[in-house]
């Protein structure tokens, strides 16, 4: 069965018409408009094989969402946090009308993440304490190096969770990069919070800072809380590594990646 397949299964199940199903996006995970319905599916895909019971990521997706749109913020809607179709998790979420070519300056990101934080702060569900750790360390068996070098990446996620580990925590976006905010009529509204988990304030900055969508640098500077400069430089360290990492994931599905992955692999041993 395919991820289109289990979407399609998965929304029929739930009363949903589906004759025209469009693929959307197709990286990390499966996204396919469940046309004609106002219904988008997301499917597990290489999610599924870096996170055991990735099932849990699209419930706390779907819980975060729902506690911040409680407090007034603009998130996208669940319609059914998970439904599990052949082995393939599918989480099913409102169709959001959106302007995919909008771009997001600096001031608006900021604005709409301290929001979010806002929103999130009193959220006392259960929450990862070190979900991009566990990502890269995951990850590893993916990544094709030698054991020299995959001992440095595995020294490097140890000595990153130990650094984030003494500064406060907080309940995150997680991926909390522009292109999770989506233009629509009511304003810009909150997307994909499969990654949230309970950690540093830098984290969800260090997201904007590393985004080549925007002025990073920027949109940091115009975020109303401070972050102290050893926090956000190792959180920035951290995210970097994730997308070394991460691109070894993608090439494990899509082979034309893999250059690049091995590109961005030496770029990171070049700089320690």
């Amino acid at each position: 069965m395919s991820a289109v397949d289990a979407a399609v299964t998965a929304a029929t199940s739930l009363g949903v018409i589906c004759t025209d199903p469009v693929v959307l996006h197709d990286r990390a995970n499966v996204v396919i408009h469940l046309r004609p319905a106002a219904v988008i599916a997301r499917v597990a895909t290489l999610t599924a094989r870096i996170r055991p019971g990735v099932a849990s990521w699209f419930r706390r997706d779907a819980l975060l969402a729902s506690h911040a749109a409680a407090r007034g913020v603009l998130t996208t809607r669940p319609f059914a946090p998970v439904v599990t179709v052949d082995g393939f998790a599918v989480g099913l979420w409102h169709h959001e009308p959106h302007d995919s070519s909008c771009s997001v300056s600096p001031d608006d990101a900021a604005a709409r993440l301290f929001e979010l934080h806002v929103a999130l702060a009193d959220y006392a569900g259960p929450l990862p304490r070190s979900g991009p750790c566990e990502d890269v360390l995951r990850a590893l068996p993916l990544v094709t190096a030698p054991p020299s070098v995959l001992a440095a990446l595995t020294a490097e996620v140890e000595r990153l969770r130990s650094a984030l580990a003494a500064f406060p925590a907080r309940p995150l976006h997680g991926d909390a990069h522009p292109g999770n905010l989506l233009a629509t009529p009511a304003g810009l509204m909150w997307n994909d919070f499969e990654d949230t988990w309970r950690g540093p304030l830098g984290w969800d900055l260090a997201c904007l800072a590393t985004s080549g969508r925007i002025d990073g640098a920027a949109a940091v500077a115009a975020y109303p809380e401070p972050v102290p400069a050893e926090e956000l430089a190792a959180c920035v360290e951290l995210r970097e590594l994730l997308g070394v990492v991460w691109r070894f994931v993608l090439a494990d599905r899509f082979p034309a990646e893999h250059a690049r992955a091995e590109a961005d692999l030496e770029r990171w041993l070049a700089r320690r």
